[in-house]
């Protein structure tokens, strides 16, 4: 299973952060976020809020400008950077996120879409690791087009000052490498580690109804189950479904 961890080699090695984020700086980290942050999305409005299906890492020629530095990579690099900027559109267009806002009880906001997107983005960074050098490769360009994907969102949020969208970026870029190690642990260990994993960084210990944290609980083991048995070439199809549950 230790095969299957997201972040050992990505936080250390790829990102060249070597500092450890404690994860009681969270609370003080989300904090400084408040300007984008807790924006609405507007999901219940009749046109579409910045989550809403089909708004992926497409959006704004992300994708199309990926595809103008071809020259800059090698054949093999190529196909893995288009495959992780696809992985990541299977999250931004088939993650049911009105149904997590809904039924989990999360506010219609900025943080809320990141927190849903950051679940679903490490199942996959997790599956990526089981493919060896290619899967490294893969998983951090899931992660590249979540980032390009942050920064579109949050220009259509207003951010305007580009000094400030910048270094919140960096602080939500440090809650994500948190959340990806205590999401490991969640992984490796039982669910009572799991649903506390879950209730400080999905819920940042704030879910009143237990059969939500229960719901979560279930939904990411199941979800992991169905990758872990997703054979390679599915996987590289991007032949992912991302399973339904009932609210227990």
């Amino acid at each position: 299973m230790n095969s299957h961890l997201s972040v050992i080699f990505y936080k250390a090695v790829e990102m060249g952060m070597h500092r450890t984020l404690c994860l009681t700086q969270l609370p003080r980290i989300q904090s400084i976020l408040y300007p984008i942050q807790h924006r609405h999305l507007c999901l219940s409005q009749s046109h579409q809020g910045v989550a809403a299906p089909k708004s992926t890492a497409l959006d704004g020629n992300i994708f199309g400008r990926t595809l103008k530095k071809i020259k800059f990579y090698t054949v093999g690099k190529v196909k893995l950077k288009v495959l992780g900027y696809y992985l990541y559109e299977c999250v931004a267009d088939k993650v049911p996120y009105t149904w997590f806002f809904k039924e989990m009880s999360l506010p219609d906001t900025f943080n809320s879409w990141f927190l849903v997107t950051e679940l679903h983005i490490w199942m996959l960074m997790v599956k990526a690791m089981e493919l060896g050098d290619d899967g490294r490769f893969i998983r951090n360009y899931i992660v590249e087009a979540m980032w390009a994907d942050v920064a579109m969102k949050s220009k259509k949020l207003g951010a305007e000052n580009y000094s400030l969208a910048r270094a919140q970026t960096k602080i939500l870029g440090d809650q994500f490498q948190a959340a990806l190690i205590t999401y490991d642990e969640g992984l490796l260990c039982n669910d009572k580690v799991l649903a506390s994993a879950l209730w400080r960084r999905f819920f940042e210990k704030n879910c009143n109804d237990p059969r939500n944290l229960e719901t979560m609980v279930k939904y990411v083991r199941m979800q992991i189950k169905y990758l872990d048995n997703m054979t390679e070439e599915d996987f590289r199809k991007r032949n992912i479904k991302w399973q339904s549950i009932e609210k227990t």
